[in-house]
């Protein structure tokens, strides 16, 4: 009787001491097969051909395949509920962006996942700007001129965005309320659409992305007068910030980073994180996400967790204020 009440001890410490090091042994072992990007958008969009520029370099990093897989919809939260609910194993990660995690917590209530406890916040990548753009036919060439004559014109202007709730759309009310000017939001379905109205002079002013918008600046047919990152950037280095141009406030960026479901074990976390940043940091990943309009930005996951609270009050705060709503 006690001999088996010694083995069965023994065999339960065993197991017990298999269960224990099994997290420890599955990240040891990470990678062990192919590993998902999650994208919530379509194919070929800018956050699109960022994954699949970070993911091409990471997968020589960790020598497995990163497959990227796009399920577009609902701005995102088709993908965020799929990602939130995937298991915290390191093979699904997912590129989340100023859109999934920034505002649409703020915009849409009752999301089918919680954008904070749902994850596990790894790095950030980088960011793009928005540029405040106009026709090049308007008198103003530097923003305070054109908020001066925006105050005095005796009807609301115009601005355009790619659609309800998206950065550009927030950006203009941001606009609104840290200058009075009185806006009018005409949401379009895309960038494109609103890009060629305000070429063709029926907007009066966008705030879109940098990506978007940017061979029509190179080519002449809209001016920037300002961007609205805390610095210049190297792709229009001659435009200056809003900052500089007096409004202290108006920092928009549209951030990109890299998160995994909630739960993922610290070991493969920290795998992930030193992929992700040795890979954004490569000369060649570098120069083809600046050429994309992309400024590089990483950070610990602490770091990149408080960035999206910090965002997500931000926003609050705009769309309570304003009263923006989403589709």
């Amino acid at each position: 009787m006690q001999k088996r009440t010694l083995i069965q001890t023994g065999l339960a410490m065993l197991a017990g001491g298999l269960l224990a090091a099994s997290p420890a042994a599955q990240a040891q072992d990470y990678p062990a097969r192919p590993i998902k990007f999650i994208v919530g958008f379509p194919p070929g969009g800018s956050t699109d051909l960022v994954t699949r520029i970070v993911a091409a370099q990471m997968s020589e990093t960790l020598r497995q395949p990163i497959v990227v897989e796009n399920r577009p919809g609902a701005g995102g939260n088709i993908a965020s509920q799929f990602v939130a609910g995937s298991a915290p194993d390191g093979y699904t990660i997912y590129l989340g962006t100023l859109a999934t995690h920034g505002i649409n917590p703020v915009l849409q209530k009752n999301l089918p996942f919680d954008h904070i406890k749902g994850f596990t916040m790894i790095s950030q990548i980088g960011y793009y700007t928005n540029l405040v753009l106009v026709n090049p036919s308007t008198p103003a060439k530097t923003l305070g001129e054109w908020i001066s004559l925006a105050r005095k014109a005796q009807r609301p202007m115009n601005y355009g965005s790619p659609g309800p709730g998206t950065s550009p759309h927030l950006t203009g009310e941001y606009f609104r309320i840290l200058t009075g000017v009185d806006l009018t939001h005409v949401p379009y379905k895309g960038s494109a659409p609103a890009l060629t109205d305000l070429v063709g002079g029926q907007l009066d002013v966008m705030f879109d992305n940098l990506p978007s918008a940017l061979g029509l600046v190179q080519s002449g047919k809209l001016r920037p007068l300002a961007i609205t990152s805390r610095e210049r950037i190297a792709q229009l280095p001659e435009v200056p910030t809003a900052i500089e141009s007096g409004l202290p406030d108006m920092v928009v960026d549209a951030w990109v980073g890299v998160m995994a479901p909630a739960g993922l074990p610290q070991p493969i976390l920290d795998s992930l994180h030193k992929a992700i940043v040795s890979s954004v940091n490569t000369p060649q990943v570098r120069s083809r996400l600046q050429e994309r309009g992309v400024t590089i930005r990483t950070s610990t996951p602490a770091e990149f967790l408080a960035y999206v609270k910090s965002e997500n009050e931000k926003w609050a705060r705009v769309v309570r204020i304003s009263g923006a709503q989403g589709n």
